[in-house]
């Protein structure tokens, strides 16, 4: 028992290790990014725009807020934002009144665009700092956390 203590307890500074790589990580590469500074946006506002996956479909506040994993609540308030700036337009569903569907306008789709470019950039900059065997090991070992996690996610 105090074998498998030591185990758990050893998983838990790995994975403690690398929460705070990735906050380090998106704290260099999302908070300090250009986009944010020029579009005067806030984290929340990219990650909102981010969950636009297809730039020409409608979404439902449900799908954004599945895409991009933040609760209703918070994708409301962050689409709300974004139609004040006039990056998302909403309606009703025409065959289902309870859904709004909500669109990027061509403004929208200009900033996302940009904000793809710019997130490619920070990316570059920062992960080709890696030789390509270590980017290849890095990459082999986030799709392999990222089977783990979908295996043991929390519902």
């Amino acid at each position: 028992m105090a074998s498998q203590h030591k185990h758990y307890s050893e998983l838990e500074n790995y994975m403690l290790a690398v929460k705070k790589f990735f906050v380090e990580y998106f704290r260099q590469t999302m908070n300090g990014s250009r986009m944010r500074e020029e579009a005067d946006f806030t984290f929340l506002d990219l990650k909102g725009l981010s969950a636009f996956a297809d730039d020409r479909k409608e979404y439902t506040m449900g799908e954004l807020s599945s895409s991009v994993n933040l609760p209703s609540p918070h994708m409301t308030s962050i689409i709300e934002r974004l139609l004040k700036k006039g990056i998302v337009k909403k309606h009703r569903d025409r065959e289902d009144r309870r859904y709004v569907k909500v669109r990027l306008t061509d403004k929208g789709r200009e900033l996302r665009d940009r904000f793809m470019r710019v997130r490619i950039q920070e990316i570059e900059n920062s992960l080709g700092k890696l030789n390509k065997r270590d980017q290849g090991k890095l990459l082999e070992a986030l799709k392999t956390a990222t089977d783990i996690f979908r295996k043991i996610q929390y519902r």
